[in-house]
């Protein structure tokens, strides 16, 4: 009878110890699927950014990388949003994109323009003219262009042109403005 209790706490001694060492399983599983996913999105962005096809890309100013990454439209809202990055190795830097009378314009392979309706850039707050931004020392910064009144016949865009300003965001004389261009960019119809 002793024999046959001392197996039985032995058997329900390892059945516990199984079920935690599955819990644990569990708990180990379910964060590396969301550390898997966040690879996957990184790994999806450095494609983007590595495979960007737009060579034609003046930047508003030699000291800032400002890389084209994709070009997207939207035939049911009928805009195009091109995605970009910028970053910048000068002390941290306040940019502004201008939004005024200069803001934003594409021309399409016809020569028709389209008007620039949003820029989507992280923290921005709007300042008269001008879409306000931080872009840290040597991090790269995406923002978003989005144009309106583009419908799907419009294959690419032979001019996108806008422009910044940018200043050491702690002050100094380090003042500087300029205009990019992007030439000759598909445009990659989603909808």
């Amino acid at each position: 009878m002793k024999k046959l209790l001392v197996v039985l706490v032995v058997i329900l001694t390892s059945i516990s110890a199984q079920s935690q060492s599955i819990s644990k399983l569990k708990k180990e599983i379910s964060i590396l699927k969301q550390q898997n996913k966040a690879l996957k999105e990184k790994v999806v962005f450095c494609k983007l950014y590595n495979n960007s096809n737009v060579n034609e890309v003046k930047s508003f100013s030699p000291n800032f990388d400002f890389k084209v990454l994709e070009c997207s439209g939207n035939s049911i809202e009928q805009t195009v949003e091109i995605v970009f990055t910028i970053k910048h190795n000068l002390p941290n830097q306040r940019l502004g994109l201008w939004t005024g009378q200069e803001k934003p314009i594409a021309y399409g392979e016809t020569g028709k323009s389209y008007k620039y309706k949003e820029a989507k850039l992280p923290n921005a707050s709007s300042m008269g003219w001008s879409l306000n931004f931080s872009c840290p020392t040597g991090l790269l910064i995406q923002g978003k262009l989005i144009f309106r009144n583009v419908l799907p016949q419009t294959e690419k865009f032979k001019l996108v042109k806008g422009g910044f300003d940018f200043c050491n965001e702690d002050g100094g004389d380090n003042k500087g403005k300029g205009r990019f261009e992007i030439r000759n960019i598909n445009i990659n119809w989603k909808q």
